[in-house]
């Protein structure tokens, strides 16, 4: 399963407090985060995610899941979309945004590739 850890002065609550819905277009491909949902305990949150890749639409939550010294970013694998290049580069943008948000670093990540930093990375659009 794809997944990116975000290691360092990172939490969920100061994730959903500087969540802003974004946009991002990478030739063919479409990213688009919407509505967070935090737990009421504050341990997860989801984030609606489409990603629009040379016509193939697909919709899905990333889930984002507290632990000792970070998060863990990954799919939801209730909603279980295909494993694609799109959908691991929406990981990765998101986790350049959270990054870029609040100062913490990549950690252990089975898609290094997705994570190459895009021109404007955290600009919505």
């Amino acid at each position: 399963m794809p997944h990116v850890v975000l290691e360092g002065p990172v939490t969920l609550a100061e994730v959903a407090r500087r969540h802003q819905p974004s946009v991002a277009r990478e030739g063919d491909l479409l990213v688009k985060t919407e509505r967070l949902y935090v737990d009421t305990l504050g341990r997860a949150a989801l984030l609606e995610t489409l990603v629009v890749d040379r016509g193939h639409t697909q919709k899905f939550f990333l889930l984002l899941e507290g632990r000792t010294g970070g998060i863990m970013l990954r799919l939801e694998p209730l909603t279980d979309p295909e494993k694609s290049p799109g959908v691991k580069r929406a990981l990765g943008l998101v986790a350049h945004r959270i990054r870029e948000a609040t100062g913490c670093r990549f950690g252990s990540t089975n898609i290094p590739a997705s994570l190459s930093d895009p021109a404007g990375a955290g600009k919505s659009g």
